[in-house]
Formats: structure tokens, sequence, C-alpha cells
């Protein structure tokens, strides 16, 4: 657990730079309420996130903590917020990887499995955050922030599917569009990632293993999209390696 929130002082000798100092101390105010709201949810689930629960584990007032969130609803919005924020660093760093676009695409899967097994929290917070009753409590602001990110995300994807077809190695046939691509992709990474740890859990599919599922899902969608070079002229299994060693190793990706 981090260390508890102190209150906000204020100091009339630094007026000067005060703007600056309560902007960053906000920030990072902010930043230690979500930790603590992540922790809450990890513990005792969606369910047991309160704000009167926050408010007594940061042991700042409980008008601090709707300053920053206008409700437990806005609160799950940022905590998807700090997720795609997360997401959107990782896609980042393996698209600064080199291979060709079918290995870009391969990179923007990974980097999701890898998230949604590094912070499996926040990831589900991804889903959480969409529900009507929640969109429906959450702040303008917070959610134009959200569409941005999503909106940052989508375009890696199809970034990369933009340059299969300069390159050739793919061709979109008649009624298949960027959209409809992005999307089917999108759907199959979130999908295997939220399912593989209920499934474990519930004891299906126990001799499956994750990374495998992920791969052959996507070697799959992408064939029969014949995006080339096809599964069967590269081995993709090497690139998924080595994909994975270009990043720093967390534990629950290991």
């Amino acid at each position: 657990m981090p260390a508890k929130i102190q209150p906000e002082h204020h100091n009339a000798s630094s007026a000067g730079t005060m703007p600056g100092n309560r902007a960053r101390n906000k920030l990072l105010r902010e930043q230690q309420l979500l930790q603590l709201a992540q922790n809450i949810l990890q513990q005792d689930g969606f369910a047991g996130l309160t704000m009167d629960r926050l408010t007594a584990a940061s042991e700042v007032s409980k008008g601090t903590i709707y300053n920053h969130f206008c409700s437990k609803e806005d609160l799950i919005t940022a905590l998807s917020v700090d997720s795609l924020q997360r997401q959107l660093l990782l896609f980042h760093q393996v698209l600064a990887l080199p291979g060709h676009s079918r290995e870009r695409a391969l990179a923007l899967h990974y980097a999701y499995y890898r998230f949604s097994t590094a912070e499996p929290t926040l990831f589900l917070c991804l889903l959480s955050a969409t529900t009507a009753a929640v969109v429906e409590k959450t702040s303008a602001t917070r959610l134009a922030q959200r569409q941005a990110l999503e909106q940052q995300l989508l375009s890696c994807c199809e970034q990369v599917i933009n340059q299969a077809i300069a390159d050739k190695a793919l061709q979109l046939q008649a009624g298949r569009g960027i959209d409809q691509l992005t999307y089917l992709q999108w759907a199959l990474a979130f999908g295997a990632n939220a399912l593989y740890g209920p499934s474990q859990q519930m004891g299906f599919f126990q001799g499956l293993e994750q990374q495998q599922l992920m791969l052959a899902g996507i070697n799959l969608l992408l064939d029969g999209l014949d995006w080339t070079p096809l599964s069967g002229q590269f081995d993709y299994q090497q690139s998924w390696r080595r994909i994975a060693a270009a990043l720093p190793q967390t534990q629950a990706a290991q």
C-alpha cells in the first residue's frame, strides 16, 4: 500500500510559483489516489470501491477526493484513462521495433497481451468504464480524454494496416475497409486476453497456454486476410520472442 496522501498546504511566501506547484501537486495526488483505488479493486473488486473507502485509505478529505473525481464512476473512468495511457506507451515502444507490416501488427498484439497480464485490474477497468451506468455519471472532460486516447490506440493499428496496403502485403477485398480490420484485431486482442483468466479459474482449457493462444489467433485472422508473409512462410514464433525480448520484462509477462 502506498504512503498516505498528505493534505494540500499553501505557503504565501511561494506565491510566485504556487500555480505551477499546485498543478504538479494535484497531478501527483491524483496518481496516488488512482493507485489506492486500484489496490482496493484488487482486494475487494468493483463493489468494494467507494468514495468513502478511498477517503479513508488516503487520509485526505472527501472534498479533496471530489475535487479530483466527481463520482465513483468518474474514478473508474479515470482508471481506464490511466490504463489507456500505459497501453499507448507500450504501443509506441513496439512500433519503434524493426520488422515488416505483419510483424508490426503482431507487436501491437503482444503489447496488448503484455499490458493485460502485467496490469489485470486496470485492463478490466476498460470494460467497466464503457457501461452506460458509468458513462452517465462521468464528467464530460474525462470522457473526452478517454475517447482521445482510444482514438490514438486505434490510429496505431490503422497505421500498420496502411503500411501493409502500401507495401502490397495486404489487399482490401470488396466490402472490407480499414475500420473493419482494425475492429476485428481489437476484438480479438481484448476478447482473448479478457477471457483467459476467468476460463482458467473455472477449470476450462487447462492445457492451453495464453501466449500460444494469442499467436494462434492472430495468425488465423491475418492468414484469413491473406496478409503476407503467411504463417506457413515465416517464423512468427521467433518474431514474438524477439518482440518480447526487446521490452523490459515484468513478472506477469515472463
